[in-house]
């Protein structure tokens, strides 16, 4: 790169973005890469601090840091992702559907390590609407040599670091549980909630419904007539605390499906249920998801919607920001 001052910068062509800032209400390129300096401009980008403009030199190898980004952004983008344009050497990778994002965390932090290389993402496993920003990528300097981002590249391995599960149509059914309601002493006050949940996520339709007591045999009949009859999910309400009469743990594993786990290191919604059965689910939900606005409940919503398959040890990793 070679160095001029700006005040005898009049008729140079930008090779870089220059950035204006007011608090509170503008940030972006006041000057584009590509534009020729007239005089008038020398007093502005004075009063920006530009006191020296970079000029590209005819020699260097260099990739300019608006090439670099698009090529990140190709690194990086899975399926269902589109680019935004280039401003200020920064590109972002923006969600085309809705659906369930997936980082690979391990890759991530490895790219991130390479040095001059800055990606940043949103967490892992969230919900994700159309047109939503996923994530951002530029280089540090203003140019970077090729051989860094050949390090990057082979580093992927075309492994995709940021995917996109689209929300597909799936049906429910909610066995309300517990005797008191089964025989009309108190209404269902749990349903509501679960179906006020559920409604969040458009592609979920609630297709099933039935209030049964705390016989094991009769909620075990019920998860199986509605996974017989067409549903792809399952929610029992109640029935999952340690109380003799809490027999929805017992129902749950006499339909054979896998117990992936029951209880989960966060709080509250630590009695939740995840269990599989010939690629369905069913799932255990405590009262804490009735009586408190956010529980694990909600941080695995998502992906139960996308039919993510969730492993015990992604649950155990949930204790780390667990506390709600």
């Amino acid at each position: 790169m070679k160095v001029v001052k700006t005040v005898d910068a009049q008729g140079l062509i930008l090779c870089q973005d220059i950035t204006k800032i007011v608090k509170g209400s503008f940030k972006g390129a006041l000057f584009s890469r590509g534009h020729q300096v007239k005089a008038e401009d020398i007093p502005v980008l004075l009063s920006l601090g530009k006191e020296h403009l970079f000029l590209k030199s005819e020699e260097s190898d260099l990739i300019h840091e608006n090439e670099a980004a698009d090529f990140l952004y190709h690194l990086i983008a899975g399926d269902f992702m589109r680019p935004t344009s280039i401003s200020e050497g920064k590109i972002e990778v923006v969600a085309e559907v809705d659906g369930l994002l997936k980082v690979n965390q391990d890759l991530l932090f490895k790219l991130n390590s390479i040095g001059k290389i800055a990606v940043a993402t949103l967490k892992s496993n969230q919900r994700i609407k159309a047109g939503q920003k996923l994530a951002g990528t530029r280089i540090i300097p203003l140019e970077i040599e090729p051989e860094t981002l050949l390090q990057a590249e082979e580093l992927l391995g075309g492994a995709a670091l940021l995917s996109l599960i689209p929300f597909k149509s799936v049906v429910a059914g909610i066995v309300t549980t517990g005797s008191e309601v089964f025989n009309g002493l108190i209404a269902d006050s749990f349903t509501p909630v679960v179906k006020g949940k559920l409604a969040q996520y458009p592609p979920c339709t609630i297709d099933f419904h039935k209030i049964v007591n705390d016989d094991p045999n009769m909620i075990t009949a019920a998860i199986e007539e509605m996974l017989l009859a067409g549903a792809d999910l399952v929610f029992c309400t109640g029935g999952m605390s340690v109380d003799p009469d809490d027999r929805t743990p017992l129902a749950i594993k006499q339909t054979g499906a896998k117990i992936i786990s029951h209880g989960t290191p966060v709080l509250p919604g630590s009695m939740l249920l995840l269990a599989y059965l010939n690629g369905k689910t069913i799932v255990g939900l405590p009262g804490g998801v009735m009586f408190s606005e956010r529980t694990v409940f909600d941080l695995l919503l998502p992906r139960i919607i996308a039919q993510d398959n969730i492993t015990k040890s992604e649950i155990n990793a949930l204790g780390y920001g667990g506390y709600l």
